[in-house]
C-alpha cells in the first residue's frame, strides 16, 4: 500500500506547499501523538529543527497537534539530528521529531520522526499514522485538563556535546591544533564548534551566522 504523506526519509516538501504545510504538520501531531500514547504515563515527545525560516511554523503547528492529544512537548530548538534521537533516549520520550530538509536549501522543509529509542519510524508505523490523519480529527482530542505542556529545554546543547565527546577516547585533546568548521548556517552552528573548543582546538568558525534563508547556501 502506498502511502500518501511519507517517503523514504519523513514527509518533504517545498514549505507552505503540500504536504509541508501547517495543516499537514498539525495533522501529523494529532495522529503521532495519539498512535504513541502507551501506558499510563505522562506522555513526551522531543521536537528539533534546523534554521530554516519555515521550522518556526511547521515547529509551532507539530507542537499544537501534540498538546492538543494530551502529549507533553520538549522543545530543543536548532539541534543535529542526532541530537534529536538521543536527547528521545535520554529524556525517555516516547517520541521523536526533527525539523529538517537536510542538505536542501531553505525553500524545503521536512518532518522526521523517531521511536523512543531513536531509530526510524517503520512502514507500517507511518502507514498507522497516515490513516489516523485522514480520519476524523475531532475524536483524538484530549479533554481541557489533560491537554499536554510546552517546555523548552535550556540544557540540550550541554547535554548533547557532552554526550558527544564520551564516544571520544578520555584522554583525547586538540590542544595546539587550529580546525576551521564549516557549519553552513545549519543545525549544528553552535554545538559543533562549541564541542571542538572544549577538546582544546582553536575554533575558526564559518557559516555561524544562521538568518533563516541561508542554510547550505555556498
Amino acid at each position: 500500500m502506498s502511502k500518501r504523506y511519507f517517503g523514504t526519509d519523513g514527509i518533504r516538501g517545498l514549505a507552505n506547499k503540500a504536504p509541508m504545510t501547517a495543516e499537514v504538520a498539525l495533522k501529523v501531531g494529532m495522529a503521532a501523538g495519539t498512535l504513541f500514547k502507551n501506558g499510563g504515563h505522562r506522555h513526551r515527545v522531543v521536537i528539533g529543527k534546523d534554521t530554516r525560516l519555515s521550522g518556526y511554523m511547521i515547529e509551532s503547528a507539530l507542537t499544537s497537534g501534540f498538546l492538543s492529544v494530551g502529549m507533553d512537548v520538549f522543545l530543543l530548538g536548532p539541534m543535529p539530528t542526532p541530537a534529536v534521537a538521543m536527547l528521545t533516549r535520554s529524556l525517555r520520550a516516547d517520541l521523536g521529531v526533527m525539523i529538517s530538509a537536510s542538505h536542501n536549501h531553505f525553500e524545503d522543509n521536512g518532518i522526521k520522526l523517531f521511536d523512543r529509542d531513536g531509530y526510524k519510524l517503520s512502514d507500517e508505523t507511518e502507514t498507522a499514522i497516515e490513516g489516523l490523519m485522514d480520519g476524523d480529527a475531532a475524536k483524538l482530542l484530549a479533554p481541557a485538563d489533560r491537554i499536554g505542556r510546552a517546555t523548552r529545554v535550556e540544557s540540550a546543547q550541554e547535554r548533547y556535546i557532552e554526550f558527544a565527546k564520551r564516544t571520544l577516547p578520555r584522554n583525547l585533546r586538540l590542544d595546539g591544533l587550529r580546525v576551521v568548521i564549516d557549519c553552513a548556517n545549519g543545525a549544528g552552528y553552535k554545538v559543533a564548534p562549541l564541542a571542538l573548543w572544549e577538546l582544546g582546538a582553536e575554533v575558526i568558525k564559518v557559516g555561524v551566522d544562521p538568518n533563516g534563508l541561508n542554510i547550505n547556501r555556498k
